[in-house]
């Protein structure tokens, strides 16, 4: 019996042998997957952060662009509403320069138009509707002549008689100078921010 003896312990030492390397296989394995969930839960991870960076931009790209879009379409109403505003301006100035106040700094402008010729011969171009009050104003320069023509720009303008020195101080040529400064007084009276 010593040869069934030793046998049979060999073959517990065997399968004690072979329970410990498929512990340990098992154990290794248990490790190896758990390593590999762990790659992937920091793979997945880090492609959903990446996703959301992605996104993130795009949309802070898309908010820009709608910003952008946006404020253009603000403009260009400002834009469309301050051109109604000198459009009206316009058609009504043929009938201010008829009014007392017109003609209350109607001298003023004649002046300030022919300051810049220094005394030199000059034509003063005017709407009929002007031509007897700016011959007033012009009488005895003989340096000075009125051509008054229906149709002409509301207000003066003063041509130097070589016609090299135009001085436009109609009042359409005035709104148009003025023009920056009322778009603002505009935009503020109608409670936009210029």
């Amino acid at each position: 019996m010593a040869l069934d003896d030793l046998l049979a312990e060999l073959e517990r030492d065997a399968r004690s042998k072979a329970d410990a390397e498929l512990a340990a296989a098992r154990a290794e394995a248990s490790r190896i997957a758990g390593d590999g969930v762990e790659r992937i839960r920091r793979r997945r991870a880090e492609f959903l952060a990446s996703l959301e960076a992605d996104l993130e931009a795009e949309t802070e790209l898309a908010l820009a662009e709608a910003r952008h879009r946006v404020h253009g379409e603000v403009l260009a109403a400002r834009q469309r509403m301050l051109e109604r505003v000198f459009a009206a301006a316009r058609e009504r100035l043929a009938d201010a320069v008829r009014s007392e106040a017109y003609d209350a700094v109607l001298g003023s402008h004649l002046a300030e138009a022919l300051s810049y010729l220094g005394g030199a011969a000059a034509v003063v171009r005017c709407p009929a509707a002007l031509a007897s009050r700016v011959r007033e104003l012009v009488a005895g320069r003989e340096h000075l002549s009125v051509d008054s023509r229906d149709g002409a720009e509301p207000g003066i303008a003063v041509v130097a008689a070589e016609g090299a020195v135009v001085v436009d101080n109609t009042l359409t040529g005035r709104l148009e100078r003025l023009r920056g400064r009322l778009a603002i007084e505009v935009l503020a009276r109608s409670g936009v921010e210029p």
